[in-house]
């Protein structure tokens, strides 16, 4: 029953009286939230929207650059103009391709590889339309950029290589990044396809130095992740890779690499190394013929990569590392030494030549065929008498001449700091039975003695080899980074009357009437004589019909059947400084062309002997520093004969 109008008010005001509490509850939950979320957890939500806000980019690092001694650039960092293409400021991507086509050409993997890049990531993101552009092309692109809808030109740097391939197998190259890069190094800089890290050589052994670290740029961003102000902080900038400096002599190694053009214009193909006898430093390590380093970087083409495959000379590999040549009568120095430590052999005991010696069934040919006559043993290295060292060979064995092989530095890999190295072989019965798996013949002892058989050395061995000898007290080794100390070399544990008596007969092949370098024993410097020994490295059998008829003259031989010419040798002799080998292959006789350029080469070698004093003044000059208290730009060790 209703109690009139009073009832209904009070009604009103009950309902009223619940709905305002309701209203002030929902009102309190509210405002509690918005307490919660604006002063509670004010700075949390603070720091989710400076991080929607914000982006950091990835700052890529210059990389250090490679320097010979001098300071020199031998691999360094140049400008380099490239063409993006960002999707989103474009209305069609295929038609902004098909206008910058136009300007400049795409190869269809090219543009296939744009169009997968495009599809793969967000539309702000810059894809590489083309790089390593012309100036001319990339000017022509600036001028038509209204026509070009999404197109940014840029400028970056590239790796170059200035001296035309001359120090390429020595530096190596540098690429992207492959898979299994990635999976063995987390650093994120090999996750952009721009980044290139070192694929061989000292660009490969010296990455982490060259290399650098990475940097971070903040950029803000709009709600679709595109880039709208840059806050760049120098706390953040990417460290710039170091430099590294290597022994080598710029001047010298493009000297060297001259040498090796013929008189018809051609280039030979062979190796050369140059090495300190007292420190061990690497002057000129030279391949050839060569290729250019740049070609990496910019894109091998399938055309170069077949004109290399198909030269046969080879110019992508590296010989003077690599190479395995027999050693020929280089070798004779290893048997004379050999011989002479046994105790078993006088230097003065005569063996007469005829020309050859009978083994057997087989006739072992000395090079002369009418035979040296009598010869002691000076005479023989001097003559390069085959038929003498056949002879001291039976007499001392295989083993004796194998382990002073050693010694000398053959059959070894060198730690350089680049990889490619060949172990080369030095020739006994168990290297025999292990790897061909026969027994050791009395044949083997001869072939060997002269270098031949199965004797196999590099001509980097060869300089090691022939600095051993020239420095008679240390078993010195070679080296190619400049950083740190050199370490004491081991004594040779050779008789110093035996080395000096050794030393004396190559001080004859080059100065004394008859021997086989001594038309080219100077070196047009006055005073200063040269020491070495000839080597005709034979890379094909003499049937007997041939020898009964004459053997064919190496010009009138396709070039693959001529003989390696092999010249090793020190200077001065008095005072050695240098040692250096080089090699010819199918060049002819050792006494011709490897002679001739090892005479030019140890010449400018000496010439420019002390030129980092000159050139770069207190800072070359031993124990001084840089400021930073790092070591001078590429003096190496500092030693010279007078601190010695």
């Amino acid at each position: 029953m209703n109690d009139g109008p009073q009832s209904d008010a009070a009604i009103i005001n009950r309902r009223t009286a619940f709905l305002g509490i309701g209203a002030a509850g929902v009102f309190g939950v509210l405002a509690a939230r918005l307490y919660y979320l604006q002063v509670t957890r004010a700075e949390d939500y603070r720091v989710l929207s400076e991080d929607n806000r914000f982006n950091f980019n990835l700052l890529l690092p210059p990389r250090g650059e490679i320097r010979d001694r001098f300071g020199e650039g031998l691999a360094v960092n140049a400008q380099d103009y490239r063409a993006e293409l960002i999707p989103e400021q474009t209305k069609d991507v295929k038609t902004s391709l098909d206008a910058f086509e136009k300007i400049i050409p795409l190869t269809a993997n090219e543009r296939a590889r744009i169009l997968k890049d495009v599809k793969e990531n967000s539309g702000f993101v810059p894809i590489l339309l083309k790089d390593h552009l012309e100036w001319s092309a990339f000017s022509a692109l600036n001028i038509r950029m209204h026509k070009l809808a999404g197109v940014i030109p840029k400028v970056g740097s590239v790796r170059s290589y200035p001296n035309l391939g001359i120090f390429s197998h020595t530096l190596g190259y540098v690429g992207r990044a492959a898979k299994s890069d990635v999976e063995k190094d987390d650093d994120p800089l090999l996750r952009q396809p721009t980044f290139l890290i070192g694929k061989t050589g000292v660009e490969a052994a010296m990455e982490g130095e060259l290399r650098g670290a990475s940097g971070r740029l903040k950029v803000e961003v709009n709600a679709r992740g595109r880039i709208v102000r840059e806050w760049p902080d120098p706390k953040t900038q990417a460290q710039s890779g170091k430099d590294v400096y290597i022994t080598l002599d710029a001047e010298l190694q493009r000297f060297a690499a001259e040498q090796y053009v013929n008189d018809e214009g051609e280039t030979d193909s062979g190796g050369l190394a140059v090495m300190d006898v007292i420190t061990g430093e690497l002057r000129a390590l030279l391949s050839m013929p060569v290729f250019d380093g740049n070609l990496f970087v910019s894109g091998l083409t399938q055309t170069d990569m077949d004109r290399m495959n198909n030269d046969p000379k080879r110019p992508q590999f590296n010989k003077v590392l690599g190479g395995g040549y027999p050693p020929a009568s280089t070798y004779k120095m290893v048997v004379m030494l050999a011989a002479l430590e046994s105790g078993l052999i006088s230097p003065e005991r005569p063996v007469f030549c005829l020309g050859k010696i009978r083994l057997g069934n087989r006739n072992f040919h000395c090079w002369k065929r009418q035979g040296h006559g009598a010869m002691t043993m000076r005479d023989a290295l001097k003559n390069s008498c085959d038929s003498y060292f056949y002879e001291i060979a039976q007499v001392i064995g295989i083993e004796r001449i194998a382990d002073m092989s050693r010694r000398l530095g053959l059959g070894q890999v060198y730690d350089i700091g680049i990889t490619g190295q060949r172990r080369g072989i030095v020739p006994e019965p168990v290297w025999k039975q292990d790897r061909l798996g026969a027994a050791w013949r009395d044949g083997d002892t001869l072939n060997a003695s002269i270098g031949q058989g199965f004797a196999l050395t590099t001509p980097l061995q060869l300089a090691v080899m022939c600095a051993r000898l020239a420095n008679m007290k240390k078993a010195v080794s070679p080296s190619l980074l400049i950083g740190g100390e050199l370490e004491g070399f081991e004594d040779l544990g050779i008789n110093p009357a035996h080395l000096a008596f050794v030393r004396d007969a190559m001080w004859g092949v080059c100065n004394e009437v008859g021997g086989t370098a001594y038309r080219y024993n100077g070196l047009g410097l006055e005073g200063v004589q040269l020491a070495g020994k000839t080597g005709t490295g034979q890379v094909r059998g003499i049937s007997s019909s041939e020898r009964s008829s004459g053997v064919r003259k190496n010009n009138r031989l396709p070039w693959k059947l001529r003989d390696h010419s092999i010249f090793v040798g020190f200077a001065p002799y008095d005072k050695p400084r240098f040692a250096i080998s080089t090699v010819v292959e199918h060049g002819g006789s050792g006494a011709k062309r490897a002679a001739d350029i090892t005479r030019a080469v140890m010449s400018m070698a000496l010439k420019r002997d002390g030129l980092g004093e000159s050139v770069l003044g207190e800072a070359a000059k031993p124990g001084a520093v840089n400021p930073d208290g790092a070591r001078p730009n590429a003096v190496g060790s500092g030693l010279r004969h007078q601190d010695l």
